[in-house]
């Protein structure tokens, strides 16, 4: 349950209108919630709906139209102080002509001393996997370990809070399987808050504390759900899960989708 006293983000009524080729176009309608310090919230919706602009809002990259965004109790007016993002395209976040080291080190290099910021950077890397390969270049790492390289760079900077941008994405099952269980061990080391904007039912489902779906046009919460499945999770067990099931099973209705239930009287199928 979140409480004034641990929260770390929190929207009230937040909206945000954009400009359109035809006018002016409500994105996100107001939005009301919070996310408590520690926590990992994921935040769905279909395609369109407002995730990304809601992530931007949150890390003070796009001011809301209308509300106000907090960290920790103070309005957000540009990039709070400890908050970093993370986004889905690792291959042009990096630095090429960099080692994964020089990469890891970009956020801190100007802030710490050598022996600081070698301290941070090897703690970075030893929690992401890659302490072995902090000599290579970027362009000779697989995608999956590229993103590790990017997630590093954050937890270099020990952030309070972590904003994921679909950072698995772009990457096949089995890799994407293998970080969500390096972010799991990450958070658990860290304690550090997670907003992660994702597509993937299953994976939201698995990772999350909470989940939230942005549903209508403008978006708004259509769900708030708790997921309290027991921590650390697998990826074939907790799959398997009836609970689990019935959790995957309430986001896709949220989400508009035909599951195989019969509607109850007076519901609509589909997509919105």
């Amino acid at each position: 349950m979140t409480t004034a006293a641990n929260e770390s983000l929190t929207c009230h009524g937040v909206a945000v209108t954009l400009p359109g080729v035809s006018g002016p176009f409500d994105i996100l309608h107001g939005l009301d919630f919070s996310v408590a310090r520690g926590e990992f919230v994921s935040i769905l919706g279909t395609s369109g709906s407002g995730k990304t602009t809601l992530l931007r809002v949150l890390g003070g990259l796009l001011p809301a139209s209308a509300g106000a965004v907090h960290h920790e109790g103070t309005a957000v007016h540009g990039p709070p102080e400890g908050v970093v993002t993370v986004f889905q395209d690792y291959a042009h976040s990096l630095l090429p002509w960099r080692s994964v080291r020089r990469n890891v080190a970009l956020g801190i290099e100007a802030t710490f001393d050598r022996p600081q910021r070698d301290e941070r950077v090897d703690e970075a890397l030893s929690m992401v996997g890659l302490a072995e390969r902090a000599d290579e270049y970027p362009w000779r790492l697989s995608g999956g370990m590229q993103q590790r390289v990017q997630i590093a760079r954050a937890l270099a900077m020990r952030p309070k809070v972590l904003l994921m941008d679909e950072p698995f994405g772009a990457l096949d099952a089995m890799t994407k399987a293998s970080l969500q269980d390096q972010l799991q061990k990450v958070q658990e080391l860290t304690a550090t808050t997670i907003v992660f904007v994702t597509h993937d039912v299953e994976e939201a489902v698995y990772l999350s504390d909470r989940v939230l779906v942005l549903a209508g046009s403008p978006a708004a919460i259509g769900l708030s759900l708790d997921v309290p499945l027991d921590r650390p999770r697998h990826q074939i067990t907790t799959k398997e899960r009836a609970d689990y099931l019935e959790l995957r099973h309430r986001v896709y209705e949220a989400l508009g989708h035909d599951v195989g239930v019969p509607a109850r009287t007076g519901e609509r199928g589909g997509h919105d």
